[in-house]
This record gives structure tokens, sequence and C-alpha cells, in this order.
């Protein structure tokens, strides 16, 4: 029988009081198809990267009722200004047969998500280092499309490229992870300053602008994107050149 206790104390305290409410909300309304509740991210751990961003949630449920996803929905407004996200919405079967499609996404939840409720879904997970690989690939190729489209988009506003660096950053650092995973750091450091850090060594690629960007993203200027999008292009050529095996 699920647990049904909320526990929020692996949680910062600015975020426990409104998760605990969010949580009782969705109990509420999924009742027993409710049977996991994991909040993950980055703010789990004080990253001053991800500092003051909402509170992100996976909920496994037995199965997904959009009825009650709408209903979940109405009071978004007010979960919102808790700083809490809506939740992620899995099924175990779908956790199961995605490994293969969205290994970096689940292997994120794996190594930064603390249980709120019922069972834990993500702890024994394993991923097959080719779909790690491939997702990766795909992503870092994915990342240089995003900067060029952003530079274009910005019509020379150089004022706007900080926010594109920040967003994109975002998204590398899981990237990172599963870089790591392949060259055999698993779990990745909790930090997103860490896992740049180490991610420079294991791959002997110079991360330095991107270690600027995580820890100044406000200081931004056409120079400082030059050099993010050749360690990006880089990263991207090192992805590239590793093997299956």
């Amino acid at each position: 029988m699920l647990n049904r206790e909320i526990d929020s104390g692996a949680l910062p305290a600015m975020y426990r009081q409104g998760f605990e409410r969010f949580a009782q909300a969705l109990l509420e309304l999924a009742g027993d198809d409710l049977i996991g509740l994991s909040a993950f991210g980055g703010w789990l751990e004080n990253d001053p990267f991800f500092e003051n961003t909402p509170a992100r949630s996976v909920a496994v449920l037995q199965r997904v009722d959009l009825k009650m996803l709408d209903r979940l929905a109405s009071s978004g407004a007010k979960f919102g200004k808790s700083n809490v996200t809506a939740p992620l919405m899995m099924t175990p079967e779908y956790i199961k047969s995605s490994g293969d499609v969205f290994p970096l996404e689940l292997m994120e939840i794996q190594q930064l998500h603390a249980l709120v409720l019922g069972e834990d879904h993500f702890t024994e997970l394993s991923f097959e280092r080719s779909n790690v690989r491939l997702q990766c690939e795909r992503e870092f190729k994915g990342e240089l499309i995003q900067l060029r489209q952003g530079l274009l988009a910005a019509a020379g506003k150089h004022k706007l490229l900080p926010q594109l660096c920040h967003a994109c950053a975002a998204r590398i650092v899981r990237m990172l992870r599963g870089g790591l995973y392949l060259g055999g750091v698993s779990p990745a450091p909790k930090l997103t300053r860490e896992i740049v850090k180490r991610s420079a060594e294991v791959s002997g690629q110079p991360l330095d602008t991107l270690a600027r960007i995580v820890t100044m993203p406000d200081q931004i200027e056409f120079d400082v994107f030059e050099r993010f999008y050749g360690e990006v292009d880089a990263l991207t050529s090192y992805v590239d050149r590793l093997t299956d095996a």
C-alpha cells in the first residue's frame, strides 16, 4: 500500500511549504493512481546556477488521467506563486520503455532527485552507452542550431545574448552529465560548476567560457557568445568521436 506521508525534509527550506501543499493537492486529485512523487533538479542542491528557479518534480501514476490533469492545471497559478512548476507525469511502463529514447532526462532525475511520496522509480534505472551517446550527439548538434538561430533572432541586440546563453547552458549541463557517464564518471558532481570543471578534465576540451556563463550569466557580450559557441562545437566533435563500445 502506498505510503501517503509527505516527506519534504530533503528539500531546501524555502521550497518546503509550497511543495507540501502541491503534493497534498496532487494526492487528493490523483488518489490511488499516484504511486510516487519526486522532486528533482539542481535547485535541490542549492546550486547557484539554479537559484530561485521553480521547484521541478515528477509524478509517477498508475495511469494518466487527462481530466485529473485538467483539474490540477486550474491550480497552476496558485502553485506558481509558491515557486512550484507543473510536474512531469509518467507511468512505470513509460519510465521502463524510455531509457533508450530519453536517457539524459531520466539520468538527470536519477542523479538529482529526492523522493517525497510513495515509491522511488528512478534509483535503479540503468542506461545503455549507445543510447546515451546518440542522444548526446543529437542534443549537442541541436544546440549549435539553437545558438545560430538565437543569434539571428536577436537581430543585433546583444543584450539578448545572456538569456540565450543561459538557456543553452542549462540544457548543456544535462548533456555534460551524459558525457561524464560515457567517460566513466557516474554519478556526475552535484553542482553545475563542478560538472563543467570535471567535463573539461574528462573530455580534454577547455570550457572556460561555459564556466563563466554558469557563474556570471549577465556578463555576456558577443565575444563571449562567440567563444561559447566554439566550446559547444568542440564538445559536439568530442561526442561524435566517441564509440559505443
